[in-house]
């Protein structure tokens, strides 16, 4: 059995196929259904998809994961729909007086005991207090309105089948007033009718013609949430503002440092060719006295570097190292960048690397399909990890 069989074990049970998915398999997933989420062949007219994307996106699975043998059905129908059913429920409850989320580690917020009086009422949110779902983001985008748009479709036509079975009922009820010659019956087959008309379809009409309560909520706690990732997508592009100004202003006063540095050693060198070629200790002075003034202008040319020189004079020992640390930390922030995680995420793994340098070459150093998981694991626990 080689890997790819190895990792895409099917079990065979009740005339169907049951698949356990890898993490790699499910970010996988997630990153073809935005692909065809965004492919106008995949795109119905009412914004939702047509029923061929799963085939899209098995094909673009067969591309990045080969030999794994995961098809479009029931694979791949199956894993999105436990993954929508988890994300539908975490969004009723996001909605709900007492939730909120946590945008760092992927999963919703609330009092114990608040989760456990929701249950109640909403079996299937159950099993899921403290358990993150990283793809929350990801299916919000790609469902969040769809579903709201669908539950008014579905409200509209529900309308439309109960104005029509409406019309047909009150058809029938006229044909059924009169007999065979056309005349009515009695009194009391007329009184039963209006009865069942007053209370059956004129009130199920009338009400099916309005939204339902939870439309309109689920709607309202969409809007909220992306006000709330409106303001916190602000903060961290200031967050990084900061960060980034903080960082050219460390080059230029790097920079800065290290011409201070040349000027000196060149005064140095230039005192001891004074010492040796000139004959007497009163003229060497002099020369010395006009390179010593020489870096006195240089240095008060430039009042940046000299606030740094003075607290590290041992800066230049310091120097040559610090250059390729600092090529590491820009490597680090890119590969992060590239791996899709948030500017808040970026900042905080950057501050546990400036405090321990061995966690960014550990990261560095491992192979691409790893280091998400890694900054996950570093950011979840609270700490850093120890080797």
């Amino acid at each position: 059995m080689d890997q790819g069989e190895g990792s895409a074990r099917i079990v065979r049970g009740r005339g169907r196929n049951k698949r356990k998915w890898t993490m790699d398999e499910d970010e996988e997933l997630v990153r073809a259904l935005c692909k065809v989420s965004t492919d106008p062949r995949f795109r119905a007219e009412g914004g939702g998809f047509k029923n061929c994307y799963t085939q899209g996106i098995e094909s673009l699975l067969a591309q990045r994961l080969p030999g794994r043998g995961i098809k479009a059905s029931p694979h791949i129908d199956s894993r999105l729909k436990v993954l929508k059913r988890k994300f539908h429920a975490i969004k009723e409850m996001l909605a709900s007086p007492g939730f909120s989320w946590d945008g760092s580690r992927k999963v919703f917020r609330c009092e114990k005991q608040r989760y456990d009086e929701y249950c109640k009422d909403n079996p299937r949110a159950r099993g899921m207090y403290g358990v993150p779902f990283p793809h929350f983001d990801v299916f919000d985008a790609v469902y969040g309105k769809d579903r709201a748009a669908r539950e008014v479709v579905e409200v509209s036509e529900e309308v439309t089948a109960d104005m029509e079975n409406g019309n047909t009922s009150e058809a029938e009820e006229d044909r059924t007033s009169n007999g065979p010659s056309g005349r009515s019956l009695d009194a009391t087959s007329t009184y039963k009718k209006q009865e069942r008309c007053k209370n059956g379809g004129k009130r199920k009409r009338t009400e099916s013609n309005c939204l339902s309560p939870d439309t309109l909520k689920d709607v309202r706690g969409h809007y909220q949430r992306a006000s709330q990732h409106v303001d916190t997508m602000a903060e961290a592009m200031e967050l990084f503002k900061d960060v980034h100004r903080h960082f050219q202003s460390v080059v230029q006063h790097a920079g800065a440092m290290a011409a201070a540095m040349e000027a000196f050693k060149d005064a140095h060198d230039q005192f001891q060719s004074v010492v040796q070629n000139v004959s007497t200790a009163a003229t060497a002075m002099e020369q010395f006295k006009d390179a010593h003034d020489q870096f006195r202008s240089i240095t008060q040319n430039g009042s940046a570097t000299e606030a740094v020189i003075e607290p590290h004079a041992d800066l230049r020992e310091r120097l040559s190292p610090e250059v390729p640390q600092q090529d590491a930390r820009v490597r680090a922030i890119a590969e992060m960048q590239k791996l899709g995680f948030t500017g808040s995420e970026v900042v905080s793994a950057a501050s546990v690397f400036t405090k321990e340098p061995d966690q960014m070459g550990m990261f560095l150093a491992l192979p691409e399909i790893y280091r998400r998981e890694y900054i996950l694991k570093m950011l979840n626990g609270g700490q850093s990890l120890h080797f």
